[in-house]
């Protein structure tokens, strides 16, 4: 009766271990799920106030020198105060303008949506003990391609989006505002690579998960 008592403890503890593992998937699954629904409706939301509205908000225009003088009186020990950027809103944007915008709110929310579906689907193949799938490799891959785009090829059309919005409205350096900035962020790039570096370890995990199998 003490060897099975020894013996059973262990087994109990591996299964309250595994039920704990596969709880913690399911939620985490369920709200990546849930949160990639989620986004998939505020898109659609935005793409169609991009569309139709009449009167919509062009933000983060560059600005130069747009001080805050209200800022400044506001407290003692600010020696100056003064607008990086500036949100536009303006009535009748043309449709090249808003296809620009439109292209790059679907962009970032792409990123959300395959990030949250990628984990969604890793967590299922965790859950059912297979991981190492085509299927999770190429949802790795995708969600590197989508962080690239989100990045440097987002912030482009952004910044095309607010040169053709001052053209529209004649405005440019006279009136302090910068007619053309773009800004490059490396992150994402490097974030990219560090994906596309998981993705090919899933691919050698999937050849070793064959191998084991004795598929191959």
């Amino acid at each position: 009766m003490a060897i099975n008592g020894t013996v059973g403890i262990p087994s109990r503890s591996r299964r309250a271990l595994a039920l704990i593992e596969k709880t913690t998937l399911g939620a985490i699954a369920g709200a990546a799920a849930a949160l990639g629904m989620v986004e998939i409706v505020l898109l659609a939301g935005r793409i169609i106030r991009l569309a139709t509205n009449q009167r919509n908000t062009v933000e983060g225009v560059p600005a130069v020198n747009a001080s805050a003088p209200e800022l400044v009186s506001a407290a003692p020990d600010i020696a100056a105060a003064q607008y990086e950027t500036i949100a536009l809103t303006v009535d009748g944007l043309p449709p090249t303008v808003r296809a620009y915008l439109i292209a790059a709110t679907v962009l970032a929310s792409l990123l959300t949506i395959g990030i949250c579906a990628a984990v969604a689907w890793l967590c299922f193949r965790v859950f059912v003990g297979r991981p190492f799938v085509t299927s999770a490799t190429w949802g790795v891959g995708i969600v590197a391609i989508l962080v690239f785009l989100a990045g440097p090829v987002s912030s482009t059309l952004t910044s095309i989006a607010q040169a053709e919005t001052l053209t529209f409205l004649g405005l440019g350096d006279e009136e302090g505002l910068i007619a053309f900035s773009w800004t490059v962020d490396l992150a994402p790039l490097g974030w990219a690579l560090a994906l596309t570096i998981v993705a090919a370890a899933f691919e050698i995990g999937q050849r070793m998960q064959r191998d084991t199998e004795g598929l191959v």
